[in-house]
C-alpha cells in the first residue's frame, strides 16, 4: 500500500510536471513561430532583391534601345546628306588639292 506522505508528494509534483510540460510545449510553438517569421522576412528580402535587379535590367535595355535609335538616326542623316549632296550638285565630296 502507498504511504500517505508519498501520495501528497506525488500530487504536488504532478502540478509542477504539468507546468513544465506546458512550458516545453509553448517553447516549441514559439520557436516555430520565430523560424516562420524569419523565413517570411528572408522571402520578402529576396523578392525585393529580385525586383531591384529587374529594374536594373530594364534600364540597361532602355539604354541599348536608345543607342540603337541614335545610330539609326545618324545613319539616316548621313544617307540624307549623301543623297542631297550627290543629287543636287553632282560634285565630289572631297577637294583635289594636288591638281
Amino acid at each position: 500500500m502507498v504511504q500517505p506522505i508519498a501520495l501528497q508528494d506525488n500530487l504536488a509534483k504532478t502540478q509542477a510536471v504539468e507546468r513544465m510540460n506546458q512550458i516545453l510545449k509553448a517553447q516549441g510553438e514559439v520557436g516555430q513561430q520565430v523560424v516562420a517569421s524569419s523565413l517570411k522576412e528572408k522571402a520578402a528580402a529576396e523578392m525585393e532583391r529580385t525586383k531591384a535587379s529587374e529594374k536594373l535590367d530594364m534600364v540597361i535595355i532602355r539604354n541599348d534601345d536608345e543607342e540603337k535609335q541614335k545610330k539609326e538616326k545618324e545613319e539616316k542623316r548621313k544617307k540624307q546628306q549623301d543623297s542631297d549632296g550627290n543629287d543636287s550638285d553632282n560634285k565630289p565630296r572631297h577637294l583635289d588639292l594636288r591638281g
